[in-house]
């Protein structure tokens, strides 16, 4: 009895904790502004640090996927390769702070209807190569949202694998270079 006190302190404690920490992972996607910002903070860091796994699985919505064009051996035609955020977590948890990955958008596109919408995120990306070289390669997210009427959840992402051989076309890139463009149609 004496450290029940005790017990019921740490139990509030605990769970306040745990409530504050999912409001973090679900506090900047009410918007499609801030779950794509989110979605681009949660994969990126420094080399050695550790990704927000948990708050990349609030991104998504059950039965979520994640879509990847491969190229084919020799550059030949490409094939889809079907994953889930956790397979993804699984590739990645160790390879993204090893190479010190960051991506950022660049330009947005976006088309919504009702409660799906479409974005186009063209994004830039920075990291170190097998050879210890950095690298910088530009690519798109094709990114399917959906909203429950009060937040945003990522459907699926589709992806090119071989965007560093693909040239990003011009109306996907900002017409300022020094200005961040979004273009939402509604």
């Amino acid at each position: 009895m004496k450290h029940k006190p005790i017990l019921v302190f740490l139990f509030i404690l605990l769970a306040g904790k745990t409530f504050s920490q999912d409001q973090s992972h679900t506090a900047n996607v009410s918007t499609v502004d801030g779950i794509i910002h989110a979605l681009y903070d949660v994969i990126s860091g420094p080399v050695g640090e550790e990704r927000d796994w948990d708050t990349f699985r609030s991104l998504f919505a059950p039965d979520a996927r994640m879509y990847i064009a491969v190229p084919g051996k020799n550059g030949g035609v490409s094939s889809l390769q079907s994953i889930t955020p956790d397979e993804y977590i699984t590739r990645n948890q160790t390879r993204l702070p090893d190479i010190g990955f960051n991506e950022d958008e660049l330009y947005r596109i976006t088309n919504t209807y009702g409660a799906g919408s479409q974005v186009f995120s063209t994004y830039e990306s920075h990291y170190t190569n097998k050879d210890g070289e950095q690298e910088i390669t530009k690519g798109i997210n094709n990114i399917q949202l959906y909203f429950d009427g009060t937040r945003y959840y990522i459907a699926s992402i589709f992806w090119d694998a071989n965007a560093k051989n693909i040239e990003v076309p011009e109306r996907y890139l900002p017409k300022n270079r020094n200005t961040e463009y979004q273009i939402n149609l509604q």
